[in-house]
């Protein structure tokens, strides 16, 4: 199977790659490929990161919870940058 690059940045992107690795532009976009896919599978969603730090400290989330009104985050984040 054959991967064709048409486009200018991408084809650029692949041969600085190349030429930094040691690589062929195709062996650079399947390196860059892998490591890709591989720090989407590593990314936790929010909530999955809530779960993590809670259970760390013997915490969970509580079943049926009300979700949080948007107005407190709005709220939050004026309290942390001490805007008004």
């Amino acid at each position: 199977m054959t991967l064709s690059i048409r486009n200018d940045e991408a084809d650029a992107l692949a041969r600085k790659l190349a030429e930094m690795s040691g690589n062929t532009k195709t062996d650079a976009v399947i390196i860059a490929l892998r490591e890709a896919i591989q720090r989407r599978i590593r990314q936790e969603a929010p909530r999955e990161t809530a779960r993590r730090i809670l259970e760390k400290r013997g915490l969970v989330f509580q079943r049926n919870r009300k979700a949080v009104p948007p107005d407190a985050y709005h709220d939050l984040d004026h309290d942390l940058t001490g805007g008004e």
